[in-house]
């Protein structure tokens, strides 16, 4: 891992995730603060299929309406001035990126869920595949762009394949998303129902998401892993750039809630 980190691929990790998601953002005076939330901007649909449902609730993991202060190997200086944020309302995150230069512990700060990473690789034309990958029998690729800049890809299983939904419907076996930012591909929300998993369905996802990334002649890409994608991606040929914590001074955001990965449900 990286000694110091470049600020510029955290403002562009950042920007990408926020925007995908919909999130308020506040980027005044320096400031990386994104407003999450289980109803962020344009994710209310009412023709919503039956299926379609049953996914986002399958797949749903965010907090509700909770401030997160991100910032880069802070110093006491900055650990002060988020501090103070921090304790306007209580409940709210802040996510150091790198190694913290401050005493997070003593400023009674806690984790409030296990240790993610920031992983990059390298979109090199000789080694990344440009075209789709095969959808093996039984399940079907569907690719949308439900926000500008941003491509969706959801795996559907039919047949004997769908055990959560009415008979006749297919059922969401998989999805992941990419949001371009300049000439970079951030990658996120890459998800497998409980039921499909240990199926090949995560490589499979970013898989496609990968041959968009191709497609748009991006020259890297970037995503925030959690412990259990971690092993997937550098599998991979995706390499850690740094570690990512994320913080509570109540304790009371705690559990895989917390991290950067959840789907939203969209």
């Amino acid at each position: 891992m990286t000694q110091t980190l470049d600020t510029a691929l955290v403002d562009t990790w950042f920007d990408a995730w926020a925007r995908s998601r919909g999130y308020q953002t506040d980027r005044r005076d320096g400031r990386r603060a994104a407003l999450r939330s289980s109803r962020p901007v344009g994710a209310v649909r009412t023709d919503e299929s039956a299926a379609e449902a049953t996914a986002a609730r399958q797949a749903q993991a965010d907090l509700p309406e909770t401030w997160e202060h991100v910032l880069v190997e802070p110093d006491d200086q900055d650990l002060s001035v988020a501090l103070d944020r921090l304790r306007e309302r209580p409940g709210q995150l802040l996510t150091v990126f790198g190694q913290a230069r401050a005493d997070l512990e003593a400023a009674g700060l806690r984790e409030a869920c296990p240790a993610e990473l920031l992983m990059a690789v390298e979109m090199d034309p000789e080694v990344q595949d440009v075209e789709p990958p095969l959808t093996p029998e039984g399940l079907r690729a569907e690719l949308d762009e439900p926000v500008e800049g941003s491509r969706r890809v959801r795996i559907w299983a039919s047949g004997e394949g769908a055990s959560t939904v009415p008979e006749g419907e297919d059922e969401l076996a998989a999805l992941g998303w990419v949001t371009f930012e300049g000439e970079t591909a951030v990658y996120d929300r890459i998800w497998t129902a409980p039921q499909h998993r240990r199926r090949g369905l995560g490589s499979l996802v970013m898989r496609h998401l990968t041959s968009e990334a191709m497609t748009a002649q991006l020259s890297q890409g970037l995503l925030v892993a959690s412990p259990d994608g971690q092993k997937l991606y550098g599998h991979l040929g995706w390499r850690e750039v740094a570690p990512v914590r994320i913080h509570a001074l109540d304790g009371q955001a705690q559990g895989s809630q917390a991290e950067h990965t959840g789907t939203m449900g969209r």
